[in-house]
């Protein structure tokens, strides 16, 4: 028994290009995906059975295609702004924060007035090195770089890194390298040749995520860990 199927899509074009490399003619078996005016798929076979693997295999390809198709798509819709820190950030500040830190309790200040305390005391150490990284007007990182810092270790001035954080839902985006490159640019701005950091001994993604972007481990304080990376 022949079966022969013409089945008309409603999907993106450029999905249909994506799959159409996966036609294939081989003995009583034909798949064939057209895309040139609207999208067709024709499958041609000898048994209902094989014809309902056939659609099962496809359709999960297709499935596959569509969410990357709507991720990359939604990817190049966003709108993305890295800004200096204003006092109306407080609130988002205070939110992402506490969600970026929850399970590293060593880590930061588990209580919003010190949270609030610590926000002020890092608009007041150099708020021209305090920036939040928006997509599309939603803050998802921050980062505080202090340009007025005099290290004990290194006894003279450098660019601290007191604070980098990226809201959970957005990491693995590059939203953290952004936001260090964006600190080190200031940096160098302000003549530094050194930037500085200390990060949570246990933290290892941390220490990965600043390896990777070539600062190096130093002394170890306690529970935290010296970072520096030249200029």
């Amino acid at each position: 028994m022949r079966v022969n199927l013409k089945l008309k899509l409603d999907i993106p074009k450029e999905v249909c290009k994506s799959l159409e490399v996966d036609n294939y003619i081989k003995d009583d078996i034909t798949i064939k995906l057209q895309c040139e005016k609207e999208p067709i798929l024709y499958v041609k076979t000898c048994s209902i059975g094989s014809l309902k693997s056939i659609l099962d295999d496809f359709f999960r390809c297709l499935d596959a295609s569509m969410k990357t198709y709507y991720l990359t798509k939604k990817d190049k819709d966003e709108k993305l702004v890295i800004r200096n820190v204003t006092k109306d950030d407080l609130d988002s500040f205070l939110n992402l924060y506490f969600k970026a830190y929850r399970g590293f309790d060593k880590y930061y200040y588990k209580t919003r007035r010190w949270a609030k305390w610590y926000f002020k005391w890092l608009m007041k150490r150099d708020k021209d090195g305090f920036f939040v990284c928006e997509i599309n007007n939603k803050p998802v990182g921050f980062i505080g770089c202090d340009c007025n810092w005099i290290s004990n270790i290194e006894k003279r001035d450098v660019a601290e890194i007191h604070e980098i954080f990226v809201d959970p839902d957005y990491r693995g985006r590059g939203i953290g390298k952004l936001l260090m490159n964006k600190a080190i640019e200031y940096a160098k701005k302000r003549g530094k040749d050194l930037v500085e950091l200390w990060v949570g001994v246990e933290n290892k993604n941390a220490r990965e995520f600043y390896k990777k972007l070539g600062f190096e481990e130093k002394e170890v304080v306690k529970e935290w860990l010296r970072m520096i990376k030249k200029l």
